[in-house]
Formats: structure tokens, sequence, C-alpha cells
């Protein structure tokens, strides 16, 4: 671990409230710590604050994951652990199990981590988990994504406060430089390891990292970087509002997961409106965190502009169906099968989690046992009678279905009290809770 006493302005009292004021009501917090220098100021700032915040404060909780990619990972989360130890604050190492990608490393694990933290987090009753991403951080982040071709949203960059599934991911240290926190943990001593990983130049971040001397010389400075993803942000913002909306009036929603989409609104509002509504219709049928890439995206939006074009479309897992009988503005939105199907899992009584990146579901009062499917694999008998007039009977095939044995079947989704039997199958269902995921649309 780096160590050094050499004496810097630690963080006063006014500036931990305006980083860590917003979370006064969260009761527990989980902080991921890597080891690294930003991770480890970060825990060190939260245990700052909250022992002057005193008894009101919320309880603190760090991970560490070992991706069992590096042969110092368990040496480095021992080290996080034995500091924990030091200031009184709960610790678990997460491992990564199975197998690792031998390429997109970067990306791979990072999505591998967040998962891992975000479970952790919630397992322990905590509402939030911050994470260490500083000012540098986002710059890096705009240059890859500018380097990418990324329009308004993706050049928004970073966000301090994302919600994801009724989830908060908190990162309070974006206006923060990475040399403040060096200075800081030298001035209280607080030990960190270097990740070798941060100097390899096969990574596209570690190359612009590397070039940023240059850049500052061009006057792209991290901080200007940082200041135009902000106002990126702020645009990205507007449009959304707008967006809203016109999916308001363009958009329905059914509870099974399918949209019918109205089209011709295309023709009226600009294309960067029109974008984002068709992306965020991708993202909220597929249950991705994010929207697809940009070039793909605007690939879609020509085609369901087009009045003589194709009459079906996929992107990001989600068809795009025109309806039936030939309309040339109404399609049908929903989540695809493919090729592989979708996931199909046994859930036992007191069990809970998350299918097809789409539902969550908790069977904690349930006395038996019972499988997770989609409506395509096992038909049920009432099936056609939740359709609604005028909607595509295909867009509802890949809607969640339990099966229990026997062969019984129940939409979780379908509406309720229409007949006797519907009686006797939520008698048999009680204690089994299957919504979807809360997702902003």
């Amino acid at each position: 671990m780096t160590t050094a006493s050499n004496q810097v302005a630690l963080f006063s009292s006014d500036e931990l409230n305006e980083l860590f004021g917003e979370y006064k009501s969260f009761r527990r917090i989980a902080v991921g710590v890597s080891g690294g220098a930003d991770s480890m100021a970060l825990l060190y700032l939260l245990k700052q604050w909250t022992q002057e915040l005193g008894f009101s404060a919320p309880e603190l909780y760090a991970f560490t994951v070992d991706h069992g990619l590096r042969a110092e990972a368990a040496s480095e989360a021992a080290g996080v652990a034995q500091y924990c130890r030091r200031i009184d604050v709960p610790h678990e190492t997460l491992h990564w199990i199975g197998e690792k990608p031998s390429s997109n490393i970067q990306s791979e694990s990072r999505d591998a981590r967040h998962a891992l933290l975000r479970q952790a987090a919630e397992d322990h009753g905590c509402e939030g988990l911050f994470l260490g991403h500083h000012l540098e951080d986002q710059a890096e982040t705009f240059l890859t994504r500018l380097a990418r071709g990324s329009g308004v949203y993706g050049l928004a960059c970073i966000r301090k406060d994302r919600e994801l599934d009724g989830f908060q991911i908190c990162r309070p240290l974006l206006e923060i430089s990475k040399v403040r926190l060096k200075s800081l943990l030298h001035s209280a001593q607080v030990p960190w390891f270097e990740d070798p990983s941060n100097e390899d130049e096969q990574f596209t971040r570690v190359k612009f990292r590397q070039a940023q001397q240059e850049l500052d010389e061009l006057g792209l400075t991290v901080m200007k970087l940082s200041d135009t993803a902000r106002r990126m942000a702020r645009a990205a913002d507007a449009i959304d509002v707008w967006v809203d909306e016109v999916a308001e009036k363009s958009c329905t929603f059914h509870s099974a997961g399918p949209v019918r989409f109205d089209s011709s609104c295309l023709e009226y509002i600009p294309d960067e409106i029109g974008l984002r509504l068709v992306g965020r219709l991708v993202r909220y049928i597929s249950g991705a965190p994010y929207m697809p890439r940009l070039a793909k995206l605007e690939g879609l939006y020509e085609t369901l502009k087009a009045e003589d074009g194709s009459r079906a479309a996929t992107l990001g897992g989600v068809r795009f169906a025109l309806a039936k009988p030939h309309d040339e503005s109404i399609w049908f939105c929903f989540r695809e099968a493919g090729r592989a199907g979708l996931p199909e899992i046994e859930v036992k009584p007191g069990d809970e989690g998350i299918w097809d990146d789409r539902w969550r579901y908790k069977a904690a009062h349930s006395a038996k046992s019972f499988k997770i499917t989609y409506v395509q694999k096992e038909l049920c008998g009432d099936f056609e009678l939740e359709i609604p007039a005028n909607w595509l009977k295909t867009a509802f095939l890949t809607a969640p279905l339990i099966v229990f044995a026997g062969g019984v079947s129940y939409m979780p989704w379908k509406k309720i009290g229409r007949t006797t039997a519907d009686a006797e199958v939520r008698s048999r269902t009680y204690g089994i809770s299957m919504v979807p995921v809360s997702r902003t649309f």
C-alpha cells in the first residue's frame, strides 16, 4: 500500500455537507472500495461526515470486489478489510465467480463489479451504492464517448446520482480532482493501492489519460471537459421533458410489457426528440440499463420513419412490428425471445430475484416451488382472453408465465377476478409477487 504523511488541508465540515448533505435521510450506505486512491478517499470522507453527524448518521458498509483477474487482488481486498476494521466500518469481500472474459475486459469487469456491489448493498438494506468516480474520470469518459461518436446523452457522461430499478447509484466526488483526493490521503495517512492496469496502454482510457497534458496545452483541460459534460447533461434533461410529453400521447404501455407506439409523431418532432423516444422504448422494453449506441439507434429510427420501408425491425432484443391489418404508423414493440429463447428459472419458497432483467419476483410467503418461463413456451388456455382489442398477439408471447407442478400456470400480469377459475389460481399463487422492475421510461 502507498502512504505518506505530508500535511495538506483536509475537507471542511461545509465541504462535507456540500458533498453528502443530500443523503442524510439514507439509513444505510454501501461504499464500493477497490483499495485505489479514489475509493479509499470516498470511504474516509464518508466516515468523517458520519462522525460529524453523530447518532443520526447513515450506517456505512464497505464492499470490495475480487475479480480474480490479478494475483494481487486478494491481498488488496485484505488491505481494505484491515483499514475498515481500523475505522470501525463493516467490510465484505465479494468474488466474481465463473468464466472470465478474454476481450473487452474493463467493460465486462465493470459490469460484473457493479452487479455484485449492488446485490450486496441490497442484501444489507442499503438505500444507495456510493462510488468514487472523480473529475478526471468524467473527463476521460467524455473523450472516450466523443471518439465513439456519441450524441447529447452519451456526452452527458457520468451522472452524480442515477436511479436504476429503484436503487440509487451515487458518485458525489465527480467535481473533485484526483490530485486533491490523493493529497487528502497523504494528509490523513490513509493507505491505498495502485492498480497497474491504470498504466496499461492497451486500454483506451489510459491512452486519453496519458494524452491529457497535450490536451491541456490546447485548452481542453479536465475542468473544461467536465464542464461540457455537465452542460450536455442539462441539455439531455431538457430534451427528456419534451420526450415525456410526446410519449404520453404516442405510447400505450401494457402491464405485460409490450408497448403500442404511434410513429406518426415522428413527422412533427425534431429528430433528436424522436431518437431519444425510440431509444427509451428499447431500453424500457428490454430491461437494459442503457440505450443502444447512437449509430444503431439512428438506423432503427429511419426504419420507423420510412413510409414504404420494412414492416419489422429489431434492436437490443426488442422487436418493432407494424400493426395488422395494414397500418403505416402503429408499431407494436415487445421483447424478442431470440434464437436462444428467454431464461427459465426454478423458484423455491423464500426466493427472490429478477427474471429477464424485466420482472422482479418474490416468493417470500409461497408454500410451493414453481418455474418462471414465458408464454410462448407453455401457452395458457385463456391467453388470448388477456390480449386487448387491436393489439398484436405475438407481442405477448414473451410475457412472463408462472408454472406450478402438474402444469397449472398463471400469468402474473393478467386481469384478475374474471372467473371462478381465476380465484382458484390466485389461491394457489398466494405469497408470490411478480411485478415489472421499477424503471422510469
